[in-house]
């Protein structure tokens, strides 16, 4: 039965039904012969006429279409190269690639001219080119865009050319002593597009007197470097003649290997040998197996039978089963239909064989298993297609039908997993994984999970995170990498499982698009000791969260410490150079705006460590929290990504590369800068009370002094809040409104107060009539101050100085009105204030000096209130019950009197 999760996958790759692009049109078709249910077919239009389809590279991100002019002669082609990039996730043709550049001569006609799939948005295309009369084989680095990038040297006109996760080989075909050089060339920069040549050298065939080689082929390794299989020949003009030695091995295979970060190749081992006088040995293809077996190479024997007096060919195909050490661990013979000569065998990648072969009609396949055992499983293509190729991991079959007009019509078939084991949508050997596909996680995330179906053990190879780019041109940005030797992943009791662990700074964007890339070799089989094969990029994608509430904090500035060669280095230079080119690199990797990096080029030596420099730098506030991180969010993130270094990007760039991670990034703060607005208020503040009470003392020891230290209490109690108000709130936009409230409110209800008492005193009070006439400043100026707080007007009555002004004469109806006005001062105003204090709190992350005096300001002036007023009314209740029994115990009254004097007293 057909796998759906795997035809769900390749249907990403065949959405093209429905998609059409801007230059190509992309249909459903169902005219085609032998569709199951599960097939896909659609058509492609070329909108260049006259371009013919000459072939076809199916990728793991595109299916690349090859089109191009034919000449008159057959075998060539017009020198002009045109490719098509349709993208298996959308389904579109991406890219027309139209290269403006004229091939040589010798590279189309006849045509050796090839192309090589690169990282990161590039492609090699390689061609034969003659230089003094020497033909050599050269590449082109071309874009997505059909820019060339660069030009480069290969080597030999023959060989092989492959890529890896190392990067990319040239393998020159053996000479006549079996001598084969290698170049191994890096992936293009990413800007540039420019290619290193990082290590070269030979492989060497065996040195046999008696053997010739035969032929070569060349593999690619799990681990990243490349095999190199060598078929050797008994040559019976070299050795003794061959009936007299019946042990002597006609034939023999040895193996070489370039491992990944490696310069130099094994020893050619001696890999399978036989004492039959075959015509012919072949080997057809190389591929890792899926179950951590090692590489199987599909070999074929050509041998002659002699069946009465008659000779016929006899074609046997062959599993050669073999270990990354070189051990041979198979060797099994692949039955083919008796009918059948001429097959194309192809390992599958979840187990088993495709044997493809061309009957008189059509193009037809069937599977085999892992021991060559004939699946009831076929297909077929029917008449009219003439091209076919593979997807090995979707595990699919595709076909091209001969081209009509300016059409192409196009047949997949996904194949059945022949092997029912509990691999994954990841890869074989992974039973699952944890954050599942496309799930939405938590940025604090503290760690990932990998369980695989088999044994596993650490290897050298990396797990990296990528945050996706939005710009498909430019490289996805690194946030951490590991290696399996690293020392910070664990296995777990089952050995089944990995654990990985994940830095704050990783997932650090929210609403933003993650990958897992696990490169093969990351773990090893524990049976074996394999590599196995790891999960792609953009198969692991995983999403964050969306910001639920912005916290601010204001600007922050950090001391970072450079190692020695840093300091060397800086020292040496222009320290603004430095400074802006550490800042660029910051800006990437965080990843953060520039704007948002500052510095005041301030450094110096670190008194611990004299040969290295200490730097500061600045991250400045956010301008909007909603869209913008936090200061102290970055803060943060870089700490980490400094911490830890030699697994983020930081250690890839040249300056970042320079930061010692053994010291933290500290945090230090300007607080004479931050904080001088408050510092003004509070020396002027507390100069005024120390003047005021030295002259209040001076004039009048006697005098209620009291009255002002509390006025003063109030304007610094005022002060904070304004400066709470002109500093901060502006951080919590959604508490500007009701701090406003809190704030006016209270004035507006003090004022009005105030203004009661002024005119009821004023009507009711012939005394304090006379007094407002004879000081109508004062009168006014404590009206106005009043609104601030209604025990300002304490200060008419408080005798202060001994002044005549200070004695105005308020009534017991005024005092209650202050008293009243107090309590409803702490329910509009302290009490909202400390709330509204709690919920800024919440809201930021950096709670610094301006709030905390508010927060404490406000809880100081709600406990004098309370305590101070509850005082005074229980002084004036002891007042008056002492008058009364004073009055009581001189003259005995009646009942009414009594009434009569309590309301005497009270008022």
């Amino acid at each position: 039965m057909f796998n759906l999760k795997v035809l769900i996958t390749f249907f990403c790759l065949i959405s093209i039904v429905s998609s059409i692009s801007p230059r190509g049109t992309l249909s459903q078709n169902a005219s085609l012969q032998d569709i199951s249910p599960q097939d896909i077919s659609f058509i492609y239009e070329e909108p260049i006429d006259g371009l013919k389809l000459y072939s076809i590279f199916p990728t793991n991100d595109y299916l690349m279409i090859w089109m191009a002019f034919e000449d008159k002669n057959p075998e060539c082609m017009l020198p002009y190269f045109h490719l098509r990039l349709k993208n298996k996730r959308t389904g579109q043709i991406n890219n027309y690639i139209d290269l403006n550049y004229t091939l040589p001569a010798e590279a189309v006609c006849p045509i050796n001219i090839d192309l090589l799939p690169l990282a990161d948005n590039y492609i090699l295309l390689y061609y034969t080119k003659t230089t003094n009369g020497i033909k050599e084989k050269h590449g082109l680095i071309i874009n997505y865009s059909g820019e060339i990038m660069s030009e480069i040297y290969l080597g030999n006109a023959d060989g092989y050319v492959a890529s890896s996760n190392e990067g990319f080989i040239n393998i020159e075909k053996p000479d006549e002593k079996g001598i084969s050089a290698w170049h191994w060339y890096s992936f293009p920069n990413i800007v540039t597009g420019e290619v290193v040549e990082h290590s070269s050298g030979e492989f060497h065939a065996p040195n046999l007197l008696s053997y010739t080689l035969v032929d070569s082929l060349n593999f690619n390794l799990l681990d990243g470097g490349f095999g190199f299989l060598y078929i050797l020949k008994y040559d019976e003009m070299k050795g003794s003649p061959v009936t007299k030695d019946p042990n002597l091995q006609y034939w023999r295979i040895y193996l070489s290997f370039l491992k990944g970060k490696t310069d130099l190749p094994t020893k050619p081992s001696l890999l399978y040998q036989t004492t039959q006088k075959v015509n012919n040995i072949t080997l057809k293809s190389c591929t890792s197996t899926y179950n951590a077996e090692g590489y199987i190479c599909v070999m074929t024997l050509n041998n002659t039978i002699m069946n009465n007096n008659n000779s016929e060919t006899e074609i046997n195909y062959y599993q050669l089963g073999f270990l990354s050490t070189g051990a041979l661990v198979r060797l099994e013979i692949i039955p083919t239909l008796t009918n059948i000569t001429d097959i194309d065998l192809r390992t599958l990648y979840y187990g088993g064989f495709i044997a493809i072969y061309q009957n008189a009609t059509a193009i037809d396949f069937y599977l085999l298993d892992d021991n060559g055992n004939y699946m009831q499983s076929q297909g077929s293509f029917g008449p009219g297609f003439f091209y076919y190729n593979t997807f090995r991991v979707n595990n699919t079959i595709f076909g091209v039908k001969e081209q009509a007009k300016n059409k192409l019509e196009f047949l997949f078939k996904p194949m059945p997993k022949l092997k029912n084991n509990r691999s994954s949508e990841f890869s074989p050997v992974i039973e699952s994984a944890k954050p599942s596909i496309n799930e939405v996680i938590d940025p604090l995330i503290k760690e990932i999970m990998i369980k695989y179906t088999i044994p596993v053990k650490f290897s050298t190879a990396n797990v990296s995170i990528f945050q996706k780019n939005d710009d498909k041109y430019k490289p996805d940005l690194l946030r951490q990498t590991l290696s399996g030797d690293s020392k910070l992943c664990i296995i777990g009791s089952d050995n089944h499982t990995v654990y990985i662990p994940i830095f704050e700074s990783t997932f650090n964007q929210p609403n933003s698009t993650y990958y897992v890339l696990v490169e093969n070799n990351f773990v090893i089989s524990q049976e074996r000791d394999e590599p196995l094969v790891g999960i792609r990029k953009n198969i692991w994608t995983l999403s964050t969260k969306p910001l639920k509430m912005a916290q601010h904090s204001d600007s922050v500035t950090g001391l970072l410490r450079l190692n020695e060669e840093g300091s060397s280095k800086f020292l040496q230079m222009n320290h603004s150079i430095f400074f802006k080119n550490m800042i660029q690199e910051f800006a990437k990797v965080i990843p953060v705006t520039e704007q948002r990096l500052s510095t005041s080029g301030k450094w110096q030596y670190d008194p611990t460590f004299p040969k290295k420099v200490l730097l500061s730098f600045n991250i400045i506030e956010a301008k909007d929290d909603i869209i913008e991180s936090s200061s102290h969010i970055i803060f943060n993130d870089l700490s980490t990504l400094i911490n830890k270094k030699g697994f983020t990007a930081l250690s890839f760039n040249e300056y970042t590369s320079l930061i010692d991670e053994s010291a933290p990034f500290i945090m230090t703060r300007d607080y004479i800068k931050e904080f001088y607005p408050l510092i003004i208020i509070f020396v002027v503040g507390l100069a005024v009370i120390i003047v005021l009470y030295v002259l209040a003392r001076k004039k009048n020891p006697n005098a209620r002094n009291s009255v002002i230290l509390e006025t003063c209490y109030i304007m610094q109690d005022i002060a904070v809040d304004l400066s709470f108000i002109l500093l901060k709130v502006k951080n919590t936009p959604h508490l500007f409104i009701p701090t406003i409230i809190f704030f006016i409110l209270p004035i507006v209800i003090n004022f009005l107060l105030a203004i009661n008492i002024f005119v009821s005193e004023m009507a009711m009070n012939p005394s304090f009539n006379k007094w407002v006439k004879e000081s109508p400043t004062l009168s006014s100026m404590c009206t106005l101050f009043s609104a601030i707080d209604i025990q300002i007007l304490n200060t008419l009555s408080s005798d202060l100085f001994g002044l005549k002004i200070f004695s105005a004469p308020l009534t017991q109806r005024s005092k209650k009105i202050m008293l009243w006005g107090v309590f409803i001062s702490i329910f509009v105003e302290d009490i909202p204030q400390i709330i509204i204090q709690g919920l800024y709190y919440n809201s930021v992350i950096t709670y610094d000096l301006i709030p905390s005096l508010v927060l404490a300001s406000g809880g100081l002036v709600i406990a004098n209130k309370l305590v101070l007023r509850s005082y005074h009314t229980l002084l004036r209740w002891n007042h008056r019950r002492d008058k009364i029994r004073e009055y009581n115990r001189n003259r005995r009254l009646s009942a009414a009197s009594i009434r009569s004097i309590r309301s005497n007293v009270e008022n």
